[in-house]
């Protein structure tokens, strides 16, 4: 298998990868992997176990550690791998109440709102969302206590019309991470086909 670059961002065409190097597509032809498909699968690996040093990742994708250093850095700079995180039980420490809130908001009030609870302690995710309500926050609590606490303290903000709050009962999923696959979907940030 070989790395080709097809595009500018990429620049001039790539020496070959080392035989094994795992394909895109188990299925797919013998066509060649670009470093948009290293970078998918790189980012894939990472998803996997951050925690795995340069050479263990070549390793696994049958690349030099050098190559898996440039596109780290690469994807980095470009901003598609934004940090490395642990994955917490939040549960196990306390903070098992799951809320789902969908906020009404006054359209000029909107901005001061979504910055407000993006500073949120207990918040993990604020969208700004369509439909009958503005945005939507999920935030993890220690109780029902803390919960309504936080809930009337959101609606003390100004411009906040309304909200609607739902309590997870179960989470068969939950996760941060999509499935990525070469060939399949988007690109690890690239703007062309390459």
């Amino acid at each position: 298998m070989r790395v080709e670059r097809r595009n500018e961002q990429y620049g001039e065409p790539a020496a070959q990868l080392p035989r094994g190097a795992p394909r895109p597509d188990p299925n797919a032809d013998d066509r060649p992997v670009t470093y948009k498909d290293l970078d998918l699968l790189l980012l894939r690996e990472l998803q996997r176990d951050a925690r795995r040093s340069n050479r263990q990742l070549a390793e696994a994708l049958g690349v030099a550690a050098s190559t898996v250093g440039a596109r780290l850095k690469d994807l980095e700079d470009r901003g598609v791998l934004r940090g490395y995180r642990a994955v917490i039980d939040y549960g196990k420490l306390g903070l098992g109440l799951v809320a789902v809130t969908r906020i009404k908001a006054r359209g000029e009030a909107l901005p001061a709102i979504v910055r407000s609870l993006a500073e949120h302690p207990s918040l993990t995710h604020v969208y700004e969302i369509t439909g009958d309500f503005d945005v939507m926050v999920i935030g993890r609590f220690a109780n029902e206590t803390e919960m309504n606490r936080e809930i009337k303290r959101m609606l003390s903000l100004p411009g906040i019309e309304g909200t609607n709050t739902s309590v997870v009962l179960d989470a068969p999923k939950e996760s941060l991470d999509v499935r990525l696959a070469p060939g399949e979907r988007g690109s690890a940030g690239g703007d062309g086909d390459g």
